[in-house]
């Protein structure tokens, strides 16, 4: 039986095993056969926050989204501005792109796309095989050049959304072109198989240039397939034709990217609760395909999530943003993605001429939405945390998460938007670690009523069987009630350690900062 007929009875016992356990705690158990295993976790010497955005490469916003406490991002690099003609480099605008970013604190995924017309028939997809030591040599000169200080640029990714197959239409707006699912207007080479063949050549430059640089798959779309009723852009094998083509061995952390708008007919498994599906089902799909290919879990980073803050007629739904926010961060956190970035730092002009789709936290004159906020407020309380457990004994109405943020217990709580009979505000007692203890309560307002309901932060302080503790008894709890807000409880109780501080960046000389953004 070939790989892809096993990816397709998989995946419909897959759907059966989850009717069939839709009330069990958890259908995701490590190991191979039908269970999902979750993705490795990642290297420990990453620093605690695994939270960015994505960035043009012209940064415009990254100094307001670094006071909001983003730490990754990812900035697309063109090896064609780079090798014009074969052997000749013109590294001066990587080192001012980078430099900004390492400027401002950011850690960096580099997304390597542009082929020089030298060195392949298309921009976006396959090199030429008689051109691929030719890439080789200058991944390895670019890591060698980027990988250390002043830089520090230790994830190299290959091409934005490579599973993409049709060259003619989306190949340059999307950056990657390498799927091939019988598309007409696919690349010249394309397939899976291809890119792994390019992986081959890339992984051990990578680590000849800095043994502990990672080799990061390029972001995979991985639905809107062409396979879907109607028709997609993306390959549906292709994830499985690199590793039948042995490209398992040559890459060091999966990247996946995911959009509720386009998610909906893959990763709404039936049955499946609030904890089982999307961001989650879908990091889970990935991890275990490849598991099951190679026998072994990879790391995962999910380079873009994303949901637009104004409908098709130009009107905010800020509801929709920030619940998506919180989904994915915290469905991220659950499978141990890291990074996880959101798309995009600040709208793009592109893509509002393009379909309307304004993904951004911060207008395109970089003025804050209320997402700003929603943001800045969801990092800085879960920037030093470790992620515990789902709370998965609450409720349907409900969704929560506990953390572990430098020794103290700390939940994100909201009353969950897809029960279908949405009751008013419920009690939940949450436990403090001592009668009459304290508990921080910090709400982010869910439904912010347009672009200048901007103050939708509040904070407040409950003790048990005090003002706000609903029971009104000092009992060692704290009743607090729950509704459409996401709301932080942190346990004042407990003692906290301090962390480790992040180290300052490096400072880079003779390198001017990008033109100041206006905020209003």
């Amino acid at each position: 039986m070939s790989k892809k007929m096993a990816s397709i009875l998989f995946f419909l016992s897959l759907t059966l095993l989850v009717v069939g356990a839709a009330f069990a705690p958890t259908i995701f158990a490590e190991g191979g056969g039908e269970d999902l295993v979750d993705p490795a976790p990642p290297p420990p010497e990453m620093p605690p926050n695994p939270y960015g955005v994505w960035l043009a490469p012209t940064q415009e916003g990254a100094h307001a989204l670094r006071e909001a406490n983003a730490l990754w991002t990812t900035l697309f690099l063109n090896w064609n501005h780079v090798e014009k003609s074969p052997g000749e480099y013109d590294w001066s605008e990587w080192d001012e792109v980078l430099g900004k970013a390492a400027q401002e604190g950011y850690q960096v995924v580099a997304t390597i796309n542009g082929n020089p017309s030298w060195a392949a028939d298309t921009s976006c997809g396959p090199i030429r095989e008689d051109r691929l030591d030719d890439f080789a040599t200058f991944i390895r000169k670019a890591v060698e050049r980027y990988s250390y200080p002043p830089y520090n640029v230790l994830y190299w990714s290959f091409y934005n959304e490579p599973d993409n197959s049709d060259m003619v239409n989306y190949g340059g707006i999307l950056g990657g072109c390498w799927g091939y699912a019988w598309n007409p207007n696919a690349a010249p080479g394309a397939g899976g198989d291809a890119y792994a063949n390019m992986l081959k050549h890339v992984h051990p430059a990578v680590k000849a240039a800095n043994p502990k640089a990672y080799v990061v798959m390029g972001g995979l779309a991985y639905d809107y397939f062409t396979t879907d009723p109607g028709g997609g852009l993306f390959d549906p094998y292709f994830l499985t034709d690199i590793l039948e083509a042995g490209g398992g061995d040559y890459f060091d952390v999966l990247n996946f990217h995911y959009y509720p708008w386009s998610a909906d007919i893959h990763w709404e498994p039936v049955g499946a609760n609030r904890y089982q599906r999307h961001l989650a089902f879908k990091a889970r799909w990935i991890a275990t395909e490849v598991y099951n290919a190679i026998g072994e879990r990879k790391p995962i980073m999910i380079t873009e999530v994303g949901e637009t803050s104004h409908n098709k007629d130009n009107a905010p739904d800020y509801h929709r943003q920030i619940w998506t926010l919180f989904e994915t961060f915290m469905h991220g956190r659950m499978v141990n993605a890291y990074p996880i970035l959101w798309f995009t730092g600040i709208d793009l002009e592109f893509s509002i001429n393009y379909d309307g789709r304004r993904y951004g936290v911060l207008h395109l004159d970089g003025s804050p939405k209320p997402t700003y906020y929603a943001y800045k407020t969801l990092v800085q309380e879960l920037q030093y945390a470790t992620f515990v457990r789902p709370r998965d004994d609450l409720s349907s109405r409900f969704e929560g998460y506990v953390f572990n943020d430098r020794g103290r217990t700390k939940q994100v709580i909201w009353m969950y938007p897809g029960h279908p009979d949405f009751p008013p505000p419920q009690p939940l007692d949450l436990p403090v670690s001592q009668n009459g203890g304290s508990m921080r309560v910090v709400r982010v307002r869910s439904h912010p009523a347009g672009d200048n309901d901007l103050n939708i932060v509040s904070e407040t302080i409950i003790t048990d069987g005090g003002q706000g503790d609903h029971d009104g008894w000092v009992d060692g709890k704290i009743q607090v009630m729950i509704d459409e807000d996401y709301q932080f409880f942190e346990d004042l109780s407990q003692p906290m350690y301090t962390p480790t501080p992040t180290p300052t960046a490096t400072p880079i000389p003779h390198i001017d900062l990008f033109l100041p953004v206006v905020y209003h």
